[in-house]
């Protein structure tokens, strides 16, 4: 099936392609099939999600569902978002995805069980271990085909509030040998300590990141590092918690040193990325993008957040160009001028076909 698509990217000229194969090529005199009504829309080559779990909705501790897991799946191509980099769950079962066809899943990288030590996480979720034994833990985990390794950077103990998990020497060798086996390696961080930690010991992605500094951006930017705010989430978590309470507290000084920083790390360069988090499901990805740009970015990075920057941080060539996947999500206005139209895509293209709403 050949397709004739008219593409009109954000701050680019218009561009006409055809879809053929899941790729874009130059039109030519060959017959086509199908025509898209694009004039007058606004295309990006897909939406992102850098922190998914896509084995729930929302917050549980059950194992994930390989049905559901697959339905989540869809529902995020249907909503235009072609990228998920899973960060973890209490199983591997979202490591299954690797078998969908690509029409059915977004393209996926993920962590599988993350990694904590005991006491440093929900009970049973995650595998726990103790330091001498993270080496072999982050071996294990990087050997499988999720291209991630999850560590759980610090967690709250009652009376004492959030506490490491792990030593800088520990998660410095954690980086080194999933770097060695190909891996990348993300870490969930909300302690004071924890980010400055993770980003000297060069950890892939900071996840929450509530306390990181200007010299930690410096160094992310450094070295094309990522950071997940994941905003929507830590403001959830925070509203959960009493009002008055020291961890209410922490968390209202972590999301105001977020607040401080995003403009930081758009100017120094930083990729900061969307993620959903179970805040909202991970086809809802956009939101949290939107939620950027109420903060502190700027709506061209809260764009680029959610889309774009997701795909070259994770080295992968897309766009509308001859040889790219055919992949297109377009938008009644411009994206960067209305940020919250990321959540209403007009009409999604996944390898050139048309992606049902429903």
């Amino acid at each position: 099936m050949r397709t004739l698509v008219t593409l009109r990217p954000p701050g680019a000229d218009e561009v006409v392609l055809v879809a053929e194969d899941g790729y874009w090529s130059e039109p030519d005199a060959g017959p086509i099939d199908e025509a898209y009504e694009t004039h007058g829309l606004w295309a990006l080559p897909g939406l992102a999600d850098a922190h998914a779990h896509l084995s729930a909705d929302e917050m549980t501790l059950t194992p994930g569902d390989p049905d559901e897991i697959r339905r989540r799946a869809f529902a995020c191509v249907q909503a235009g978002v072609f990228l998920a980099l899973d960060k973890g769950w209490g199983d591997d079962a979202v490591l299954r995805l690797f078998d969908e066809p690509p029409d059915r899943r977004p393209d996926l990288e993920a962590a599988g069980r993350m990694i904590a030590t005991p006491g440093g996480y929900y009970p049973g979720f995650a595998e726990e271990v103790d330091e001498e034994q993270l080496a072999d833990a982050v071996a294990r985990a990087a050997s499988r085909r999720g291209g991630w390794v999850k560590i759980v950077g610090d967690w709250p103990r009652r009376g004492e509030g959030p506490r490491v998990n792990f030593s800088f020497e520990a998660l410095e060798a954690a980086v080194r040998i999933a770097h060695a086996a190909g891996a990348r390696v993300a870490i969930h961080t909300m302690a004071r300590e924890a980010p400055s930690m993770a980003v000297a010991a060069g950890v892939d992605s900071i996840e929450h990141g509530l306390f990181l500094t200007e010299d930690d951006l410096a160094a992310l930017a450094g070295r094309g590092g990522m950071w997940v705010p994941t905003l929507l989430r830590m403001e959830a978590v925070r509203d959960e918690l009493r009002e008055g309470s020291s961890g209410r507290r922490l968390l209202g000084e972590g999301l105001a040193n977020v607040a401080a920083l995003l403009p930081v790390a758009e100017r120094l360069g930083v990729t900061v990325l969307a993620g959903s988090d179970l805040a909202v499901p991970a086809r809802r990805v956009a939101a949290e993008a939107a939620r950027l740009a109420e903060v502190g970015l700027s709506p061209v990075a809260a764009v680029a957040a959610v889309s774009h920057a997701a795909f070259a941080a994770t080295g992968r060539d897309v766009g509308f160009r001859p040889g790219f996947p055919a992949d297109a999500v377009f938008f009644d206005r411009d994206p960067t001028e209305d940020v919250g139209i990321l959540g209403r895509p007009a009409l999604v293209l996944r390898r050139g076909r048309r992606v049902p709403a429903d």
